[in-house]
């Protein structure tokens, strides 16, 4: 079975969260880097600028995919989420989401880097 990640991401992110990161985006005045170097309100989630205006890090100690299987494809649509979630806050930017760690490859948290260009 063939599994479109794109569309599960936006299902699973597409309508609370989406309102969240936006309510929090305009917040920083639609800043970037202010966003990400302001609290998340979850100590279980991170942001970090690694290069402003650029690069960017996120993350999380455990899975958070809502499907209860243990797949290292859902990481997929973890990456997916943060590519959609982004884009919609940047609309005229290309967004590279790498996943450089996830608590279903053995890691100790997951942790993706974005890419703005």
């Amino acid at each position: 079975m063939d599994i479109n990640y794109k569309q599960c991401a936006i299902n699973c992110v597409g309508g609370d969260t989406l309102k969240q990161y936006q309510k929090q985006f305009d917040e920083c005045n639609q800043d970037f880097d202010l966003l990400f170097s302001s609290d998340t309100g979850d100590e279980d989630f991170y942001r970090r600028i690694i290069e402003p205006g650029h690069i960017y890090e996120t993350g999380y100690p455990r899975c958070i995919c809502w499907q209860n299987n243990d797949s290292i494809d859902k990481c997929e649509c973890s990456r997916q989420a943060i590519i959609y979630l982004y884009s919609q806050l940047l609309p005229n930017r290309e967004i590279t989401v790498e996943t450089i760690q996830t608590v279903r490859m053995g890691a100790e948290s997951c942790r993706f880097r974005i890419i703005l260009r």
